[in-house]
């Protein structure tokens, strides 16, 4: 594949399914991770699998629609790493209901989630 020693990327939504799934691919290839989620818990276990292919891993709790604890993990990570890479903004959300089932709040909530959080992050990592 190719080499990403000395390079850090950052993952969200990293505790499980895909965004796990990147983390662990970019560890293999040699990236260092931050990897957040809202569950610390799961990330954590994320993190010490991570950290099997020799690599650096900060897990950071972080719920992505809120705008200060995305600032509050774009500093951690950058105090910690010195720099970012690579943003993977994978964190997002679903709401089992059709438009027409689906109240307003949860069609905002999904867009925070999905859309505006997408924003957020990427200019807190830049």
């Amino acid at each position: 594949m190719f080499d990403l020693k000395g390079r850090v990327a950052v993952v969200t939504g990293a505790s499980s399914g895909l965004g796990r799934q990147m983390a662990i691919g970019f560890a293999k290839q040699g990236a260092d991770l931050v990897i957040l989620a809202r569950r610390l818990e799961k990330l954590k276990k994320v993190a010490e699998e991570i950290k099997s292919y020799g690599v650096r891993c900060l897990p950071l709790q972080c719920d992505v629609t809120e705008s200060d604890a995305v600032n509050k993990a774009a500093k951690a990570a950058k105090e910690y790493y010195g720099k970012v890479d690579i943003l993977v903004n994978n964190a997002g959300v679903s709401r089992n209901a059709g438009v027409l089932e689906m109240s307003y709040e949860d069609w905002n909530f999904t867009l925070q989630a999905d859309l505006t959080s997408v924003f957020k992050v990427t200019r807190a990592f830049a």
